[in-house]
């Protein structure tokens, strides 16, 4: 009797499965959640991570956030605008717009545009989809009504029909496009992005920005990154909701807000402090949420504790046994407070569903 040895699993209804495995080695239960998380292998999960930094951890107590000091969340929606400390090279110069008239997700077709033409596209440019918030880069040109976007567009969308924006890379070298992530008071996610225009204040088209989730620099010229301090805030230039420092290119921030219908599962945190000058020093750094440990309901501005860790020039990691679930619409903020002056730290990770 022939036969081929074979192992089968089975599932609760009786029906086989295969086993995943990488080079015919098994992934097992022992496996990391995480990792098939972050290789998408598990609907409606995506691998979460966040890092901070302050300059600025002091006797009085600051959050790790660039900035420094201690953050002011937004009492409202409202409009917000985003201003840069250098007014020379942190300026956007758009050289074509218009509307395509046909297209991919890695071309646009505008066949009433010369793209050849004075001020001609070239690659590096930057090209912005103004009705989906979404960004490309031009990688070659088709003739003179076409622009390739080999990487595609950054949610994967379609040029076609869109209007559209044009940033030229080589104008100024800093920072051209910067992209804001941000919720609604319903915690709704949406996103904008934003033409920078130096110390000449950029409102933002959105009037209903009710919490910062991150900012991005997303085009830029030679210098890769701005050349000045990005600040959003609100429009009568105070207080700062959201901040890059110059030289860097995204906001360092823990500072969070779960969005509508997800849940965050913080496995990871890591904070780190130290003194300014080397000395033995510490810092008590804490990670905190509006909430109350086993209990699902927001307390508003009343942040409690969830880690809590001590930190003398090191950086220490929370040995979580279990993740911590933080339901939609918690807000969560790490910070602390040190006995001499120095710098802190920190990076949250774990997954959202």
């Amino acid at each position: 009797m022939a036969y081929s040895p074979a192992v089968k699993i089975i599932d609760e209804n009786g029906a086989a499965y295969g086993v995943k495995h990488i080079s015919n080695k098994m992934r097992v239960a022992s496996t990391p959640y995480g990792y098939d998380v972050a290789e998408g292998n598990i609907a409606d999960h995506e691998a979460f991570g966040i890092i901070g930094y302050t300059p600025v951890m002091t006797t009085v107590r600051s959050d790790i956030w660039s900035a420094a000091g201690a953050y002011v969340w937004p009492a409202a929606e409202m409009q917000m605008e985003l201003h840069s400390s250098e007014n020379t090279n942190d300026i956007a110069t758009v050289i074509k717009s218009g509307t395509a008239s046909g297209g991919s997700t890695t071309t646009l077709i505008d066949v009433a545009k010369d793209f050849t033409a004075a001020t001609a596209v070239a690659v590096g440019d930057c090209v912005i989809l103004d009705g989906t918030d979404e960004w490309g880069y031009v990688t070659s040109l088709t003739g003179t009504t076409q622009l390739n976007i080999a990487g595609g567009f950054s949610e994967g969308g379609s040029a076609s029909g869109q209007a559209y924006r044009v940033v030229d890379y080589s104008s100024t070298s800093g920072a051209h496009v910067v992209l804001l992530d941000y919720l609604d008071d319903a915690f709704a996610e949406h996103r904008e992005l934003i033409i920078c225009n130096g110390t000449s204040d950029t409102n933002t088209t959105a009037t209903d920005i009710y919490r910062i989730q991150g900012i991005h620099v997303v085009a830029a010229g030679s210098g890769n990154a701005p050349s000045g301090n990005l600040s959003i805030r609100e429009t009568d230039a105070a207080p700062t909701y959201g901040y890059i420092t110059a030289g860097y290119t995204e906001s360092r921030a823990i500072i969070y807000t779960v969005p509508a219908a997800k849940t965050l599962y913080i496995t990871d945190i890591r904070m780190g402090w130290a003194d300014d000058t080397n000395q033995i020093q510490f810092a008590r750094l804490t990670l905190r949420a509006n909430r109350i440990h086993n209990h699902d309901i927001l307390t508003g501005r009343i942040f409690s504790p969830f880690v809590e860790l001590l930190c003398s020039n090191a950086t220490v990691n929370a040995e979580l046994q279990f993740p911590y679930a933080m339901t939609a619409g918690t807000d969560i903020i790490a910070g602390g407070i040190a006995t001499s002056a120095g710098t802190a730290t920190a990076v949250l990770r774990g997954w959202i569903e």
